[in-house]
């Protein structure tokens, strides 16, 4: 083999090298910052989705009673108001 034969291997294994070391340098930073973002989740006390659309359809369901019993309410406010006219007169 030459010298340049030689040398562009070399060149292969160092590139080969350095991009698995990237590669494993990359995985470590991922970690590493998975690991900080769930520490600032946990300190904010986050809710999960699954909580926050249990809760939604739990407020939403409450929305549409207190509209029913607000539309009773006036109904049996009217009502209550014609009994007393009546007994008025």
């Amino acid at each position: 083999m030459s010298k340049k034969e030689f040398f562009k291997e070399d060149m292969i294994k160092l590139l080969g090298g350095a991009t698995s070391a990237l590669g494993i340098l990359k995985e470590e930073i991922e970690e590493r910052i998975k690991d900080r973002v769930e520490k600032v989740v946990s300190k904010l006390e986050l809710i999960s989705k699954k909580d926050f659309l249990i809760v939604r359809d739990m407020a939403e369901k409450a929305r549409i009673e207190n509209e029913k019993l607000n539309k009773k309410i006036n109904s049996l406010e009217k009502k209550l108001l014609l009994i007393n006219k009546k007994f008025k007169k």
